[in-house]
């Protein structure tokens, strides 16, 4: 048995879900499509030509077989990778290059490998769908550091690529816990639950929104994955409230379909008995017979009485402050306030202003953050920022 071997059959056994890749070679660490078609993983395109895919490994790990017949006989210039996110429990922050190790040791940060060019930081996967980031490709990350969540794959050891050998740091069973990462940093690289708006509840009679004025249907489905993910309700429940929110957003039988039909896939075999495709269609039909609720995040006719769009981004927190957890509900009533401070706002008008969004710790948050802006602490981290990591969009006038 090859070492290769050997490791991959040890992560499969760990449960993480991998895939062969190129490495050495002038396709270096791209997915090894000939050992993917061999093994059942591939797709048919327009032209009927056969194209490698990855994507079932992202729903479901390989068995031994095909891991077997991937690396058992598979030369020096194939490697293997993690398939990263909720599938194998874990995500990746990649700190890519002298400038990243830089970065790595100032954060004090004890990587799990040390890459051909830097070092990858494994985390636990959060209850929520994590996406890839390329720092320099991202207004508010290091251009250094890079995140590898769902849909994305991180090189393992031994894989050895043109810059060089992966080798193991620390224990690889041993993930650090998504709040090893620095505040400010998680909120820069997008690793913070997103705000969404509490499942509305009474009928709506009012229009629909139609093409891009609806609200994603991607955020829909994380919303409903990470609801899942975190126990705030069954697979059938949930489903059912997916369902039913795709269509008060403006969504038809065949779209709330396509989206049902991904749920299905993420969640249908996290436990025993299975979560069916049977089962969403039935949620489906149900949801489509069902008084339509108000839908998410409309935007309201300009001068209209109930024009909702966020003017700032102190509004933009108090629409989504009461769906946000306790710690995010401190934190950014420290960022506002800090700012007002900033501002040489009046202390009462902020504790005032705390206090109507729902923010219980309103008065000491406040003074906390007037003390500090006073004192001309640097606060990491912008109000703007915390949003934007959070997915919540300022309105025009911001």
């Amino acid at each position: 048995m090859t070492l290769l071997l050997e490791e991959a059959l040890d992560y499969l056994g760990w449960g993480w879900s991998i895939l062969p890749i190129h490495a050495g070679n002038e396709h270096d660490k791209n997915p090894h499509s000939s050992l993917l078609i061999r093994t059942g993983y591939f797709r048919r395109d327009e032209e009927d030509r056969v194209r490698a895919t990855w994507k079932p490994l992202q729903l479901q790990a390989p068995t031994v077989d095909q891991v077997t017949h991937w690396f058992q006989s598979s030369g020096a210039q194939v490697g293997v990778a993690l398939v990263t996110g909720q599938i194998s429990g874990r995500i990746v922050i990649d700190f890519d290059g002298e400038e990243g190790r830089a970065f790595a040791h100032e954060l004090d940060v004890r990587p799990h490998v040390r890459t051909g060019g830097g070092y990858h930081w494994h985390l636990q996967a959060p209850p929520w769908p994590t996406r890839n980031l390329v720092g320099k490709q991202h207004p508010h990350a290091p251009d250094c550091v890079d995140v590898r969540g769902d849909g994305g794959n991180a090189v393992l050891p031994p894989t050895s690529t043109r810059k060089g050998p992966y080798l193991w740091l620390r224990d690889p069973r041993d993930p650090d816990p998504i709040e090893a990462v620095p505040e400010d940093l998680r909120e820069a690289l997008g690793l913070v639950r997103p705000a969404m708006p509490s499942m509305p509840t009474g009928s709506y009679t009012g229009p629909l929104p139609q093409g891009s004025k609806r609200f994603p249907s991607q955020r829909i489905l994380d919303w409903a994955l990470g609801k899942v993910n975190a126990g705030g309700g069954g697979r059938n429940d949930v489903g059912n409230q997916l369902a039913w929110a795709l269509y008060n957003n403006g969504y038809d039988d065949e779209e709330v379909a396509r989206v049902g039909h991904a749920y299905v896939q993420l969640v249908g075999h996290l436990h025993l008995p299975a979560y069916t495709w049977a089962e969403f269609q039935a949620s489906q039909r149900s949801a489509k017979a069902a008084d339509r609720g108000e839908p998410w995040g409309q935007p309201a006719a300009p001068g209209s009485t109930g024009e909702k769009r966020a003017q700032s981004p102190a509004q933009a927190l108090e629409g989504v402050f009461s769906t946000l957890t306790p710690e995010d509900q401190a934190r950014g009533a420290f960022l506002l306030a800090y700012a007002w401070a900033s501002e040489r706002r009046p202390l009462p008008d902020t504790v005032k202003y705390l206090r109507l969004i729902g923010h219980a710790g309103a008065a000491q948050t406040a003074r906390q953050a007037y003390e500090a802006a006073e004192r001309g602490h640097a606060q990491t981290g912008t109000l703007e920022g915390f949003l934007a990591a959070r997915q919540v969009r300022l309105g025009r006038g911001a």
